[in-house]
Parts: C-alpha cells; sequence; structure tokens
C-alpha cells in the first residue's frame, strides 16, 4: 500500500475527500491529513508519503510552496493539485516541477480516483523496476533514479549542455544535490567522471567502426564541436595518446 498525505485548509473538503476515496480500492493508505503547507511538511520530514495530494491555495505555505520545500526532503513523492482556480500559469509551475495531475476543485470521486490510478501504477512500475535491475553495471543493480540519469547520459552524449544540472532540471525535474549523492553513492564515482568515461568509450566505439572519421567530426558527436582540442586532451590524458593516434596504431 501506498501512503497518502491530503492536504487542505477546508475541513469540509478534507473530511469530503478522506470519505469518498476508497484507498484500499486503489492500492493506497490515507495515512496522514494537514490543514496547511507548513503541517504538511512537517508531515512530509516525519513520515515521508508516497503521494501528496494538496490544495494549491493556503495560508502560510501553499501547494507550490510546498511542492518546492517538499522535494528538497523527499524528491520522490508523486503529487496531485487541487485548485479552485483555473489558471494555467498553477498548472504551467506545476509542471515545471514535474507534477502531472492538476485537478480542479469540486473534484469528482471519479476524477481523483483516477489520478491516483495513474500514480499508483507509475509507483508500482518504479518499485518494479528496481526490484529487476533494469540497468546493471559490475552486477549492480541501480535504483530507478539513478537508472534514469544513466539513460540520459547515453541519449544525450553528444548533448554540449549535458550537465548533472540540466538533467535535474529537463528530465528529472529533482534536487540537482540529491541526485549527485545519490548517483556517487551507487555508482561509485561522481556524475563528471562517468561522464567522461562513458564519452571516452563512445570515441573508441565510434573510431573503431570509422576509420577515416576526422577530429573535429568527433569532437561534434560527443558535445565538444565547439572545443575540438580539449576533446583531444582529455582523450589523450586517459587513453595515452590522441584520438588520431589512436586511430594510426589500429
Amino acid at each position: 500500500m501506498f501512503k497518502v498525505l491530503l492536504v487542505d485548509d477546508e475541513p469540509m473538503l478534507l473530511e469530503g475527500i478522506s470519505s469518498i476515496v476508497e484507498w484500499e480500492q486503489q492500492g493506497t493508505v490515507l495515512h496522514g491529513i494537514a490543514k496547511n503547507g507548513l503541517e504538511a511538511l512537517d508531515f512530509i520530514k516525519e513520515h515521508n508519503p508516497d503521494i501528496v495530494i494538496t490544495d494549491i491555495t493556503m495560508p502560510g505555505l501553499d501547494g507550490m510552496g510546498l511542492i518546492e520545500q517538499g522535494r528538497k526532503v523527499s524528491p520522490l513523492i508523486r503529487w496531485i493539485l487541487l485548485s479552485g482556480y483555473n489558471e494555467f500559469e498553477y498548472a504551467q509551475k506545476a509542471m515545471r516541477f514535474g507534477v502531472k495531475h492538476y485537478l480542479l476543485k469540486p473534484s469528482s470521486e471519479e476524477d481523483i480516483h483516477e489520478a491516483l490510478e495513474e500514480v499508483v501504477q507509475e509507483l508500482a512500475e518504479e518499485n518494479k523496476e528496481k526490484s529487476i535491475g533494469i540497468h546493471t553495471e559490475a552486477s549492480t543493480n541501480y535504483s530507478a533514479v539513478v537508472n534514469k540519469i544513466i539513460d540520459s547520459i547515453k541519449k544525450n552524449i553528444e548533448n554540449p549542455d549535458l550537465s548533472l544540472q540540466w538533467i535535474a532540471n529537463e528530465v528529472l525535474y529533482m534536487n540537482t544535490d540529491y541526485l549527485g549523492k545519490l548517483f556517487k553513492k551507487e555508482v561509485g564515482e561522481k556524475f563528471s567522471a562517468y561522464v567522461l568515461r562513458c564519452k571516452i568509450d563512445k570515441a573508441v566505439e565510434i573510431m573503431s567502426k570509422q576509420r577515416d572519421i576526422k577530429v573535429f567530426e568527433l569532437a561534434e558527436q560527443l558535445g565538444y564541436g565547439n572545443n575540438p582540442q580539449y576533446f583531444s586532451q582529455i582523450f589523450k590524458k586517459s587513453k595515452g595518446c590522441s584520438p588520431t593516434d589512436w586511430i594510426k596504431n589500429r
């Protein structure tokens, strides 16, 4: 069962959602309720719920502030937002935080059930990925988050903007520092060192297939299009010879 925190400053709405939602049938349990964002943040710090259903407009700390603060404490929480205001700016900002579910109040039982069902499915699939280890290196099974980082590196190896911050902002919508610590803990090396190793390995792979490739062309395919000389330097430092020499000697 996935733990749910329900947050709203309207007692009637709290009571209504608490009673009409068939929590167990959705694979969840209502683990707690909070009457404002600050109370909810304290609950998150202590209990680490899997899902938070929250109103946007609340005194003290509103829903957007709660998401921003809550993600720093527990980045893997799934969020469902409730609002009485049909304003695009709220939905737009929520999407930047990686929130996929935005419901207008009053939300029907069906709407909430549908949102919960989708979130539970996402969590269940992520847990399944963790259990089977969708990516294995040196016989190590990484978490779903680290797997996504590694997958993003491989898919964007030619992107000059590739960085942990870029992945955090554009792919995972999570805190950069948290991702860096998690990556180092599981993989055993810093993100930057891992990316560099991947680029060198990719360079070797490309040169093995394209014997006549030019260094500047190779640099472009690895995100160093603006500075092929730097690429040659890091390759030589890693392999003991320049890319040109490597091709000649193979």
